[in-house]
Order: C-alpha cells, then structure tokens, then sequence
C-alpha cells in the first residue's frame, strides 16, 4: 500500500462569505489569516474548526479508500484458499 496514494489537499472557506483565498504568514502556525474576499481576520484554528465538515467527508473518504485497498489486498493473499475466504 503507498502512503502517498492517501494524500489530500482540502479546500478551506471562509465562513463568512465562502472564499477560498487567505493571506497569510508562513513562517507563523499560529497566526491569524485574513480573507481576501470580505477582510475576516480568523485564527487557523477557528477556519479549521469551521471547515470541519468538509474535513470529515474527506476523511470519510480516505476511510472507504484505505478500507476498499485492504479488502482487495486480503482477496488476493487469500485467492485460491480453500480455508479462508475474504467477503
């Protein structure tokens, strides 16, 4: 299984106004982010805590991934058994 196959890029949006575009310090987690379509100063917590329903279905969503990869993985360790079948 690659690790990489798993990576994603989530959009973030301002829940002010819905905007995907923040300006930003590099060099600062901790710092705040501004949106550049309505101006909100917002912490990176609180646009990660705000966004966490479009986090959760990505993660759902890995979940099903990873679930689906190990399922096959397992049928084809197993294929030609006679003792264990994968279902």
């Amino acid at each position: 299984m690659t690790s990489g196959k798993y990576d994603r890029s989530i959009e973030l949006r301002c829940p002010t106004c819905g905007g995907t575009q923040f300006e930003f310090d590099d060099a600062d987690d901790t710092a705040s982010v501004k949106c550049t379509s309505c101006s909100l100063v917002i912490s990176r917590e609180d646009l990660i805590s705000a966004n966490g329903d479009n986090i959760g279905a990505h993660v759902e969503q890995i979940k099903d991934d990873v679930a689906a990869d190990l399922r096959k993985q397992l049928q084809d360790a197993f294929k030609g058994s006679k003792m264990f079948k994968v279902k």
